[in-house]
């Protein structure tokens, strides 16, 4: 990356070290068993833990506990704020499973998603439909298999993003080439094209849509809005009756599916979309990718509001070795960056191989660089995604093939692991000070979940209205556990938990 440096130094480092303390390891880890795990997506969970996902070829070697079913399996790793299991799962059917997406639940779960090889077999209790279908798991908060969905035509569909939504359904976005059939009511158009499709809490079908063009469309990510739903990805399909390389594509979608606006964003070349990050509580997107024009790539992200009006771009120019695939906002409203940087290593013969390296970096608002971070080994080490914790840590996640060497503490069990690192200053880890007890989402529509910041022998809890009523009482056996108000008048209720020796109440606000 081109970078400007001015000889007002020693101010300039300090405040940026101030602003961000990422640079001290905390800790790291190397999750995987004898053959390789390929880690694709990752959620931080409420309780200041991690859910790590992929899919594994690896029987129960190393940290892997259960054997696989086919060839590659999904693999769920659950860990703790100090990278400590608290659980894993694996799930698969007698081929290849991809686990490549997942969310939160309001009940504390989780939604998982990919797209199956697999026949009925191993834990894949549907039949499959064409070459690779979706196949979407619903878990309860230990990982266990509530239901499960498997979806498809005559092709390859792949399943890339999965939310839930509003009303407590579920949305499904990637990638089909499936004529129309049993479960998909429309043809594809080109090669490749969105299909999306909505389910019902349990799973079923309340409808689906497919959008495309002549040859290639590819889903990047899918978000609901107040109004409607947002889908990102890319498209070379002509416009116009002209040829295109690679554009970004951003589609608006109503509440049911239908069309609202599309918008296409790149020039003469291919124009990659990276990374989306959704801020939430202001309603923007932020879009992360790179083009490449001549001898020059260029890193560009750009806001849009709900109705995709463009609100800012930030651009800059990085290097041909650079590698992007993950955008977050930092709490300072700057742009944290994550990939990897690719290059060669000698090997012992002298004979040059491959490397990659994670890296990590931050920019302001103008492209100014104000923070990086390089991760090595002696192997290839490829980063997926970064997440900034709620304890103000940044944790790196991808894939690693290394020994313990430079940068990485820990050597890989086979041939890739999981390797994940935390981030941090050491002193604000140590001062950081949490209730003892919180609760999310508060207000709360349905579920509330309660979460018990410390370990405990045995805990139960109790709701109470304000007039002193007991509606409801139950066993707590996890640091997380759903309470259900969704039958319950709007009102203030009290959940009150007796957790070892020890009583606590908090007050929920039901809407």
């Amino acid at each position: 990356m081109k970078r400007i440096f001015l000889l007002l130094f020693s101010v300039g480092t300090f405040l940026q070290a101030q602003e961000y303390a990422y640079d001290a390891v905390l800790w790291q880890k190397s999750i995987g068993g004898e053959h390789a795990e390929y880690l694709y997506h990752a959620l931080a969970t409420p309780d200041y833990g991690f859910l790590l996902l992929g899919s594994s070829v690896s029987d129960a070697t190393g940290q892997k506990n259960k054997a696989n079913q086919g060839k590659l399996d999904y693999f769920i790793w659950k860990i703790d704020e100090a990278g400590k299991q608290e659980w894993q799962q694996s799930f698969g059917g007698d081929e290849n499973d991809f686990l490549t997406a997942g969310a939160l639940t309001k009940d504390g779960g989780y939604i998982l998603g990919g797209y199956s090889e697999s026949s009925e077999s191993g834990d894949k209790t549907t039949k499959s439909f064409g070459l690779a279908d979706y196949w979407v798991l619903k878990l309860d908060a230990a990982g266990n298999i509530q239901w499960q969905k498997t979806i498809g035509g005559y092709g390859n569909d792949e399943l890339i993003s999965i939310i839930q939504t509003q009303d407590g359904g579920y949305l499904l976005a990637g990638n089909s080439d499936s004529p129309k059939s049993d479960l998909k009511s429309e043809n594809s158009f080109g090669g490749k094209d969105y299909w999306i499709v909505k389910l019902d809490p349990k799973g079923e079908i309340i409808w689906d849509k497919t959008l495309g063009g002549e040859y290639t469309e590819e889903v990047k990510a899918i978000y609901e809005t107040k109004d409607g739903f947002v889908l990102f990805g890319q498209t070379n399909s002509p416009e116009n009756e002209k040829f295109n390389d690679f554009d970004w594509e951003v589609i608006l979608l109503s509440k049911t599916g239908e069309l609202q606006a599309a918008m296409r964003y790149g020039n003469e070349n291919d124009d990659i979309l990276n990374s989306v990050y959704f801020d939430k509580e202001n309603e923007i997107f932020f879009l992360a990718g790179v083009s490449q024009n001549q001898n020059q790539r260029k890193l560009s992200i750009i806001s849009l509001d709900t109705h995709l009006n463009q609100l800012k771009e930030t651009s800059t120019e990085i290097d041909s070795h650079q590698i992007i695939n993950s955008l977050l906002m930092t709490k300072q409203g700057d742009y944290l960056l994550a990939g990897s940087n690719l290059g060669y290593t000698k090997t012992k013969n002298g004979e040059q191989k491959p490397s990659s390296a994670y890296n990590s970096f931050i920019l302001n608002q103008y492209g100014e660089e104000k923070w990086t971070k390089t991760l090595k080994s002696d192997g290839f080490d490829y980063l997926q995604i970064a997440i900034e914790t709620r304890d103000g840590s940044v944790v790196l996640i991808g894939n690693s093939d290394a020994s313990n060497s430079a940068d990485k503490e820990i050597a890989s069990n086979g041939q890739q692991d999981f390797w994940m690192v935390k981030l941090g200053n050491k002193q604000t880890q140590e001062e950081t000070d949490r209730t003892y007890i919180e609760a999310y989402p508060n207000p709360t529509r349905d579920y509330v979940n309660i979460l018990i910041n410390q370990e405990f022998e045995k805990a139960s809890g109790k709701v109470i209205n304000l007039n002193g009523q007991q509606l409801q009482e139950f066993t707590i056996h996890y640091r997380t556990t759903p309470v259900d108000l969704r039958h319950y008048p709007s009102g203030v209720y009290i959940i009150q938990l007796q957790i070892d020796n020890q009583i606590e109440s908090i007050n929920i606000l039901k809407k």
